[in-house]
């Protein structure tokens, strides 16, 4: 599984690696200095190797980030000037986030930008594909990331509208019952569209009398009342 997202506040934070490997070597080589003369040249090789490295990977971040504000601003340009056909804008953007995808998807941007690519796959119907993307992103973030469990949220949908009901089952029946679950009202009462999605009434009338005797402000507090008072 990747490692956990960082903000670039964080990384400022953390000691530059090149830096802390630089002193290391020169700390040896003091210590060494007879032995290190004969592999100088090698040493300053592999040094201007490691720069090349991490020039290349900050030049790669930097051009993610930029590639997904673009690709960002072409789908939001065509919305405004179409706000009814998301489909419009969602193929004006299409390639600008393929893009991102296929050429920096080990970046920060490339990451976030799947996430927001699968939101507007599953927007548009585009059910596999948003589905592929966030079984990617749950690849790529850490379980105890604050971003995991939203991936895992809008994952569930993506599953229940593609009808593949057993799938999103597994991860609604973790989050509705959970303590730690995330949007709790939300994923109970997807859950019990799913139950009655596979004709078992019995658990989703079981979830209904859940939600209506939860929380009265709970979104659908209202909508499952008037279903139980219409069966």
């Amino acid at each position: 599984m990747a490692k956990k997202k960082i903000t670039r506040k964080q990384l400022l934070k953390e000691p530059d690696e090149f830096l802390v490997f630089s002193r290391r070597m020169f700390n040896f080589a003091l210590k060494n200095f007879q032995y290190v003369i004969g592999g100088l040249a090698g040493i300053i090789l592999l040094a201007l190797i490691i720069i090349g490295i991490i020039a290349w990977g900050q030049s790669s971040e930097k051009n993610g980030a930029i590639k997904l504000s673009e690709a960002k601003k072409i789908f939001m340009k065509a919305l405004e000037k179409d706000p009814q056909n998301i489909e419009k804008a969602f193929k004006s953007a299409e390639s600008a986030f393929e893009n991102v995808l296929n050429n920096y998807d080990s970046t920060v941007a490339g990451k976030m930008g799947s996430i927001f690519y699968a939101n507007l796959c599953y927007e548009t119907g585009r059910f596999n594909k948003a589905i592929l993307l966030y079984e990617k992103a749950l690849e790529e973030f850490e379980e105890t990331s604050s971003i995991y469990p939203l991936i895992r949220y809008n994952l569930s949908y993506a599953y229940v509208s593609n009808q593949d009901y057993e799938k999103g089952l597994k991860i609604l029946e973790k989050e509705a019952f959970s303590p730690e679950g995330l949007l709790k009202d939300d994923s109970l009462f997807l859950l019990a569209i799913v139950y009655e999605k596979m004709d078992n009434l019995e658990k989703r009338n079981q979830i209904f009398d859940m939600i209506k005797t939860g929380n009265e402000e709970a979104l659908f507090y209202e909508i499952v009342k008037n279903r139980l008072s219409d069966s």
